[in-house]
């Protein structure tokens, strides 16, 4: 699979590695570019990981055969914003008792098959009375502060809030990423 030869930066990338008619203890790994590193943990099972995007390569030789394997290497793909951390919270209407419920924003990485876990650090919240002016606030972290926990708790049927500009920082980021909004009208 050609096309599914990624490593991705910030977590432990498997790789299995067996060479046919060669033992295990005469076969030797080695990798460059993408800021690799391997990690051996025996039985022809390794670890790598990589801190650069780009490309990569796995050179696996032994019996006095050598063969080299590419890779791309990337970062953690976008997460999604999700509101108390529920995937089904992607923004539309909310009843107001639920909404109240929620304790801030997750970032979700969906159909991702990697253990790998990004932090929200901050967002905008605009909260739209119905029949008012917009009163917008920054949020640091993932839960609420105190001023948006104000506005949070003053949910009524018809308003609406915003939540615009999340940043998230996953494994191996240097910078925190905008990955998006999500918008809620309460009924």
């Amino acid at each position: 699979l050609d096309k599914m030869n990624v490593f991705y930066i910030g977590v432990p990338n498997p790789v299995s590695v067996s060479a046919a008619g060669v033992s295990s203890n005469e076969v030797k790994v080695t990798g460059s570019g993408g800021g690799i590193s391997l990690q051996d943990n025996g039985g022809g099972k390794y670890t790598v990981n990589v801190t650069t995007p780009g490309d990569a390569s796995l050179t696996v030789s032994g019996g006095g055969a050598s063969q080299t394997f590419q890779y791309r290497v990337k970062r953690i793909p976008d997460p999604n914003p999700r509101l108390g951390g529920n995937p089904k919270n992607k923004g539309g209407v909310m009843p107001n008792g639920e909404f109240k419920a929620q304790g801030g924003i997750a970032a979700l990485l969906e159909n991702f098959d990697f253990d790998a876990k990004c932090d929200v650090v901050g967002f905008e919240v605009t909260y739209l009375p119905k029949r008012q002016d917009p009163i917008t606030a920054q949020n640091v972290g993932a839960r609420w502060n105190p001023q948006v926990a104000e506005y949070i708790n003053k949910a009524k049927p018809g308003d609406s809030y915003f939540f615009d500009d999340v940043k998230c920082k996953c494994p191996g980021d240097d910078a925190a990423r905008n990955i998006g909004g999500l918008a809620y009208k309460i009924r």
